[in-house]
C-alpha cells in the first residue's frame, strides 16, 4: 500500500515475511477446517480464535511497510547536524521519523499481542500477576509454569540472539510512549548541554539496522509459535 508513496508496484511476500505469513494462515486454515467438527459450545472460541490471528497478519504488514518507507527516506539523508540540513533534506528526515517511530511502536504491539494470544490459548493466566503484561512477561511466566517448554525455549533464545538490538528499540519505544520523542533522546542525554549548540541526529543507520533486527526477530517469532500451535492442534 504505502508503496505509492515512492511510484513503486504492490510488495510481493517473500523471506521471513512469507514464512511468517504462511506460518498464521496455515493456523488458520486448521481451526477453519476444524470449526464445523467440534462441539457447537466450542465454535465461539475457535472462530475468536481465527478472527485474532487474522489480525497478525495485517499487524505484520503494517509493520513490513512501515520499516520499508523509514528505510527509504533515510537513504536521503546524509547530514549529521539538523542546521546543516536543506528544506528538501529536513522534510525527508522528518518523514523518516515519522515511520521510524511508527514502525518500533508496531513491533512492540505484535510480540504483546502474540503474548495475550498466547497468555489465552495456554491459560497461562498471566494477568493474574499483572493486570498490564507484555510478550516477555508472558515468556517468563511459561518458564516458571513449565508450560510448553519446548515452545519457550526456542523464543527464549530467539529473544536472547536479538536481545541487544531489541533493547535498544525498546528503549526508545518507552521514551517515546511514556515521556519523550524518542529522537530527542540523544539530547535529553546529553550531560552539559552548551547554549546554542547545534542539533545533532540519531544515527540514522544504526536505527535502521536494529530495526531490520527486531522485524527479522517478530517475524521469526511468529513462525516459531503458529507452527509449534499448528503442529499441536494437529496432533489433537
Amino acid at each position: 500500500m504505502l508503496r505509492v508513496l515512492f511510484n513503486e508496484p504492490k510488495r510481493i511476500d517473500s523471506g521471513l515475511l512469507l514464512e511468517a505469513g504462511n506460518a498464521v494462515r496455515t493456523y488458520i486454515e486448521l481451526l477453519e477446517s476444524k470449526e464445523h467438527s467440534r462441539l457447537a459450545s466450542e465454535y465461539p472460541k475457535y472462530h475468536r480464535r481465527a478472527i485474532w490471528s487474522k489480525g497478525f497478519i495485517d499487524a505484520l504488514d503494517e509493520l513490513e511497510q512501515s520499516k520499508y518507507c523509514c528505510e527509504r527516506y533515510a537513504e536521503h539523508i546524509s547530514k549529521a547536524f539538523l542546521e546543516e540540513m536543506n528544506p528538501q533534506e529536513i522534510e525527508e528526515y522528518h518523514r523518516f521519523v515519522y515511520f521510524y517511530k511508527n514502525a518500533f511502536i508496531r513491533l512492540f504491539s505484535i510480540l504483546d499481542k502474540l503474548g495475550t494470544f498466547m497468555n489465552d490459548l495456554f491459560e497461562l493466566k498471566t494477568e493474574t500477576l499483572k493486570s498490564r503484561f507484555s510478550y516477555f512477561t508472558v515468556l517468563r511466566r511459561m518458564h516458571e509454569k513449565q508450560i510448553h517448554g519446548s515452545l519457550e525455549l526456542q523464543l527464549y533464545n530467539l529473544k536472547m540472539d536479538y536481545k541487544s538490538s531489541l533493547d535498544r528499540l525498546r528503549n526508545q519505544r518507552n521514551m517515546e510512549i511514556h515521556y519523550i520523542n524518542a529522537e530527542m533522546l540523544d539530547d535529553l542525554m546529553q550531560k552539559e548541554p552548551i547554549p546554542g549548540e547545534r542539533i545533532h541526529v540519531e544515527n540514522v543507520k544504526s536505527n535502521i539496522a536494529d530495526l531490520q533486527q527486531g522485524f527479522e526477530m517478530v517475524c521469526r517469532t511468529l513462525t516459531i509459535a503458529f507452527s509449534y500451535i499448528t503442529a499441536s492442534i494437529a496432533k489433537g
